[in-house]
């Protein structure tokens, strides 16, 4: 039986993806303890109630990403993780003759700003410990424009190419920091930096796509 890797924390979301990362992470085996955190105090505790009695310590913790001290208080708590997924984010659409400057920016600041800056502060503590991974959402929409999801396209691809950055000025740092794109059958990966590139043998749901590049 392979050995367990280091704790993992899993940012942003206590349903959806998120709830989905943390169950593939627990049941999988891989990871000896799971830290869930989001501002959905109820959700987080439905979600650990429901992975009692595994071999896995699922815990919780109240974390606004817009808010640097509580992201840096995360961080801070989290000293010596190896795995970061951050789920973070939300979909929108509308025209694009009818979307308003408020929207934009809401958009941008959640989807683009908001995971950059948790990335980006989790990056500084593993250069600081030696090494780990950091896997983000995407989606397709970040490299394929749709109808009616300007800002939420813009968002995205927006992260994909901050992260993309930040990724290989980090890579010669021990820091591994990929994007899973949700929607995208390939499920792209981003390991160019480091010279590796993920073989496809989960399947394709983004959650198992999260875990695998999180812990491997």
């Amino acid at each position: 039986m392979a050995s367990k890797s280091s704790d993992a924390v899993v940012v942003g979301d206590a349903r959806g993806i998120g709830e989905a990362v943390v169950r593939r992470l627990v049941v999988s085996g891989t990871c000896a303890s799971v830290v869930v955190t989001d501002i959905d105090a109820k959700g987080m505790e439905e979600l650990r109630s429901s992975l009692m009695g595994y071999d896995c310590e699922v815990t919780t913790r109240e974390v606004d990403v817009r808010d640097d001290d509580s992201v840096n208080e995360l961080v801070e708590a989290s000293a010596g993780v190896k795995a970061v997924v951050i789920t973070t984010g939300f979909f929108a659409a509308s025209p694009s003759l009818e979307t308003g400057r408020q929207e934009l920016r809401r958009i941008l600041n959640v989807n683009c700003e908001d995971v950059f800056f948790v990335a980006q502060a989790f990056a500084r503590q593993v250069v600081a410990s030696g090494e780990g991974s950091i896997v983000a959402i995407s989606s397709i929409a970040a490299r394929m424009p749709r109808m009616r999801e300007a800002a939420y396209s813009a968002s995205k691809a927006g992260l994909r190419q901050a992260l993309q950055v930040l990724g290989m000025e980090v890579a010669s740092l021990g820091v591994r920091i990929n994007m899973v794109a949700q929607g995208d059958p390939e499920a792209f990966r981003i390991r160019i930096p480091m010279g590796k590139v993920a073989t496809l043998r989960t399947s394709r749901r983004p959650w198992s796509f999260c875990s695998f590049m999180a812990t491997t």
